[in-house]
């Protein structure tokens, strides 16, 4: 098979084709079948690795670039182009397909999309709407203008008007009957306070990484979903990439020897200060608010502040710390996501967290620019958690480039093997590994958007579950404490509890505006 033929057969067996700055970017989904069969992505690293390394990097910038304004595709052009990656391998442009097969009212999944940005309407809107078993039905978001213009190319598409509702309240989408789920794209601070409210609502619900700010609020989203009988998916999609689950199942399977330990490192606040309207770290001179804009909605549950041109703005919802955590969860989340799967440790957290970490000290983007922390899990494994620029000379013992963005690297007692500079290893030869029918096999998911819809109709669990979520949080949290204290933090995985640190434990929860109490 030459290479047009292998990457026509992986783009078929892929969720969707999507262009980035009018190139190819897929989001490999291989099942394990096609990669017994030779017909996986490791033949592809084979044949082109610099092709597969080039791709690795756009789908790991692709979540950057549809949140900045500077570079995201107008709809129009976006569908053009992967129109044309369509035609150019002869394949459909969504190639995902439903569960039931029928495109009929009594098979269909009404979904309502919160937030309305560049991860709604750049990721979500454009994946689910083509499905024909999906329709979305409402759409929300504070600015009038983001709410208003997903709703008239929503409808445009279905072919009418008023098919699409637009609210400026998402509560309103949760008190309409005929709401099957939510996909949940505002800013960190809103993930769980509505996750909890859409759930206790009876939607099920697709929230965005990461979990949250707010780590009080875990046990109460958790009985929630448990009580009411709810299907919950976390937005952090490498575990529905066939790839990524490739390297996971080598570790789980022993071949690499025993776990020993994970380097891990994602981007920081420093990453995007070209986007910025004020350098380095955003603007703190207060401006009138937009009148396109409910601030005091936008803010939701946390203080009120003052407006600034750089606060409700993708980056002010990333990285201002009344809001979120910043990278260190936004972006970490994805790897640790990864670690705790190949560490078989969905169920629980590292036990202790020492390090050093530092935070700007101007601007209004407080969150960490500089982290190095070890965590201890039970079992022994080591996982040291870093900023990309404190990882560099560490990585780079390892792998034989280095470009800025996140990875990690599992270490065991026979190799190593990273998902960094386009999937490396200690021996090259392991992504060339057959499985043995005695290997444990990891569950394939077409696509994670679509693996919550087909979840939401079977009501199996989904790749990334609320007690997976949970868990993965936790990290961030504990790293971001230990990191801003320079403390060591006793955490205890089975009360969720950090012990004999009083103070530490209080920097787990928030203060919230009564008002915007919906939980």
């Amino acid at each position: 098979m030459d290479w047009p033929q292998a990457f026509a057969v992986l783009l078929q067996d892929s969720p969707i084709g999507l262009t980035s700055l009018g190139r190819p970017f897929i989001l490999i989904a291989t099942p394990l079948a096609r990669v017994r069969r030779g017909l996986g992505p490791e033949r592809l690293t084979d044949a082109k690795p610099a092709l597969l390394l080039k791709a690795e990097r756009r789908l790991r910038a692709y979540e950057e670039l549809n949140m900045s304004h500077k570079t995201t595709l107008a709809r129009r052009d976006f569908l053009k182009r992967v129109a044309a990656v369509g035609t150019a391998f002869s394949v459909p442009v969504i190639l995902t397909k439903p569960v039931f097969g029928a495109d009929v009212p009594s098979n269909r999944v009404n979904v309502g999309q919160i937030g309305c940005g560049n991860i709604g309407s750049n990721y979500h809107i454009p994946i689910l709407s083509p499905m024909p078993d999906v329709r979305i039905v409402a759409v929300a978001d504070t600015y009038k203008s983001r709410r208003e213009s997903a709703a008239a190319r929503l409808n445009k598409k279905y072919g009418g008007s008023g098919i699409v509702k637009a609210y400026s309240d998402f509560r309103e989408i949760l008190a309409r009957p005929d709401v099957d789920a939510v996909i949940i794209g505002a800013h960190d601070n809103w993930h769980m306070p509505m996750s909890i409210a859409a759930v206790q609502a009876g939607k099920d619900v697709y929230c965005q990484k990461p979990l949250g700010l707010d780590f009080g609020l875990t046990g109460i989203l958790r009985n929630a979903v448990r009580e009411k009988k709810r299907i919950f998916q976390l937005g952090t999609q490498y575990r529905s990439m066939g790839r990524y689950r490739q390297m996971i199942q080598l570790v789980r399977n022993g071949y690499i020897g025993k776990l020993e330990r994970i380097d891990l490192w994602c981007r920081d606040v420093s990453n995007d200060v070209g986007q910025y309207a004020v350098k380095p770290y955003g603007s703190a001179a207060e401006v009138p608010v937009p009148t396109d804009l409910d601030f005091d909605a936008w803010q939701g549950p946390s203080p009120m502040v003052p407006y600034t041109v750089d606060r409700a703005t993708p980056w002010g919802g990333y990285h201002c710390p009344e809001t979120s955590l910043g990278f260190i969860a936004g972006c970490g989340i994805h790897e640790l996501g990864l670690a705790q799967w190949g560490n078989k440790s969905d169920n629980t957290s590292p036990i202790r967290y020492v390090g050093t970490g530092n935070i700007p000290k101007e601007g209004i983007f407080r969150t960490l620019e500089r982290w190095d922390v070890m965590c201890d899990y039970p079992n022994g494994v080591k996982l040291r958690f870093m900023d990309y620029r404190t990882a560099k000379p560490v990585a780079s013992q390892y792998l034989r480039s280095w470009h800025p963005s996140d990875g990690l690297i599992f270490h065991g007692s026979e190799g190593w093997i990273s998902d960094a500079e386009g999937f490396r290893a200690s021996n090259q030869s392991l992504w060339k590994q057959k499985f043995k029918p005695s290997d444990e096999e990891l569950p394939v998911s077409p696509e994670h958007n679509r693996n919550f819809i087909d979840c939401v109709k079977s009501r199996k669990e989904t790749m990334c579950p609320v007690e997976m979520a949970i868990r993965c949080d936790a990290i961030c949290q504990l790293t971001n404490i230990a990191a801003i204290t320079g403390r060591a933090i006793q955490w205890d995985p089975e009360q969720e509890k950090i012990v004999n640190d009083p103070d530490a434990a209080k920097m787990l929860v928030r203060p919230f505006r009564e008002k915007w109490k919906v939980w």
